[in-house]
């Protein structure tokens, strides 16, 4: 031990000299020297990473400057990920992928909120007790629960993960985030402009093949893996971004500002024209209905009446619908008429056979497993063994590589069982309800429409759900979940009318004249801390 003496007395010699110099240089001093020395390190480490060709390594400020700015600004981080998830690249080896720089930061962002959450327990209670909320939450634990009687259940805990990964950061943070009503325009400014500059590039490479309809289906890579994934992205932000260009022209927010929303609104129309997507192309048009019919402003008995009559007109109609629908030979063809056409053909063309193909396997694995299902994430797996010969197309396959069961309503029946189709389909319900509720009572004109506009841009997915799933990437999940999101930050936080105003007829105005400034981020920013 005396051997050791003299060694620790120089150490603490060395260490008492470097701790008199630090007491006697300056705050400023400090910063450069901090500063400096990290400009050093960061060159050495170039030098090294160069010499071994780490080109990685030119990536270490970003992500610092990106943790500093989660760190600092923690909400806001949501707008990062809503800028960057239109551009994000899927990176892929040896059985792992992940889409880059998105997921990440939306890991990042999860494991910050849960660490705060846990260590805090700061949160607004009204959030976690909100209807969708309440959906949500019930939808997760009966995932959690199938993923421990799951098939595979490393495979059902890898997608609940997932899952986590896109609702706590877009649902749960973009709440507080669109407590202060701005940030909603922020988000979609910034999603649009990156999916902006997705539409320009696979406009110009579809250019660039003559317009050739074969190559309609992968211009668009490598951010979009086909053009049904990204015809839905367009058609879910279509109807909000309408709703800013309304806006922004009625209240004269600049002659910039108007010319922005008016570029990102026309080349979202052309890249939905492009995308060659008969789902996006049927949903938005459903979205827009759904406007018509909010602002005739009907009572909810004259709704599901009319639904009714309509239920039991296809019923007794079924038979002769089904025979027209065999009739039609029109293939998908680059001619729109004839693509339009083709929507009911399911005789013929490969991809509606090969949808009621994957259905009717999601239907066998269901009557086998009723309650818990196979598992999360197991069907593409799993429904090679379901198909029957019969009903096999020329893109059929048992590898599970081309998609899994092209529905949001058939997913969960098949992998989690009746509880989970019925909770999955509660989400997407309970979201309705409240959206409409929320265009009905809130006070601020302006809102109430943000409202019902965002509604739209979510019914666009719940209709193109029935004939693809994307809510498995972020994709789609980051603007649905964070769309979701405004709706219930609005419900919440948006001043109410009171009874006397409810009462009242309905407003009879032109619907433009109700895009008035909002006064909501006014009347809220005294109140955007998170609780």
């Amino acid at each position: 031990m005396k051997a050791l003496e003299p060694a620790e007395g120089l150490f603490g010699k060395i260490k008492s000299a470097i701790r008199s110099f630090w007491n006697t240089v300056g705050e400023d001093k400090k910063t450069y020297l901090c500063v400096g020395l990290c400009c050093m390190l960061f060159v050495l480490g170039g030098l090294y990473c160069l010499e071994y060709e780490y080109y990685v390594y030119a990536a270490v400020p970003i992500v610092l400057f990106v943790l500093l700015f989660i760190s600092r600004r923690f909400a806001d981080s949501l707008l990062l990920i809503a800028f960057s998830t239109p551009l994000a690249l899927m990176f892929r080896q040896e059985g792992f992928a992940m889409s880059i720089p998105s997921e990440p930061l939306l890991i990042v962002v999860t494991a910050l909120f849960v660490w705060h959450l846990f260590f805090s327990g700061r949160y607004d209670k009204k959030i976690f007790s909100h209807p969708v909320s309440v959906a949500v939450i019930i939808n997760l634990v009966w995932t959690l629960i199938t993923c421990l009687t799951s098939e595979d259940v490393f495979v059902s805990f890898k997608f609940l993960i997932s899952q986590l990964w896109f609702i706590i950061p877009c649902f749960y943070v973009g709440v507080i985030l669109f407590r202060n009503i701005k940030k909603a325009g922020s988000f979609v400014g910034l999603y649009a402009f990156s999916l902006c500059i997705v539409v320009v590039i696979a406009t110009l490479v579809f250019a660039s093949h003559g317009f050739a309809f074969n190559f309609a289906h992968y211009c668009m890579k490598p951010f979009y893996n086909d053009h049904t994934a990204y015809g839905a992205a367009i058609a879910l932000l279509l109807p909000v971004v309408t709703y800013y260009l309304i806006y922004n022209v009625k209240n004269k927010k600049g002659v910039l500002v108007s010319i922005a929303s008016f570029v990102a609104f026309a080349l979202l129309v052309m890249g939905l024209i492009l995308s060659y997507s008969r789902a996006a192309w049927i949903s938005v048009l459903v979205a827009f209905g759904l406007w018509a019919l909010v602002k005739l402003n009907l009572s909810l008995k004259t709704y599901v009446c009319a639904f009714v009559v309509l239920a039991v007109g296809v019923a007794f109609s079924w038979s002769a619908i089904i025979g027209k629908f065999e009739k039609n030979d029109q293939d998908s063809s680059g001619n729109m008429a004839e693509h339009i056409s083709s929507i009911t053909n399911i005789s013929t063309d490969d991809s509606n056979v090969e949808r009621l193909n994957r259905w009717a396997c999601a239907l066998a694995m269901f009557k086998e497993r009723p309650i818990f299902g196979w598992g999360p994430g197991t069907y593409a797996n799993t429904y090679g063994a379901y198909q029957k010969s019969f009903n096999r197309t020329q893109i059929s396959t048992d590898a599970g590589d081309l998609g899994s069961t092209h529905s949001e309503y058939f997913r969960p029946l098949s992998e989690q069982g009746v509880v989970g189709f019925l909770t999955n389909t509660a989400v997407f319900v309970v979201t309705f309800i409240v959206g409409i509720r929320s265009y009905r009572r809130t006070k601020d004109k302006a809102v109430a429409n943000l409202a019902l506009f965002v509604l739209m841009s979510l019914t666009t997915y719940y209709v193109h759900g029935f004939l693809n799933q994307f809510l498995e990437t972020d994709k789609l999940a980051v603007p649905f979940w964070a769309m979701t999101a405004m709706i219930v930050a609005i419900d919440i936080y948006a001043p109410k009318k009171d009874k006397a105003e409810m009462a009242s007829v309905a407003n009879k105005q032109p619907f433009w004249k109700n895009f008035k400034t909002s006064q909501f981020d006014k009347n809220n920013n005294r109140n955007n801390k998170v609780k």
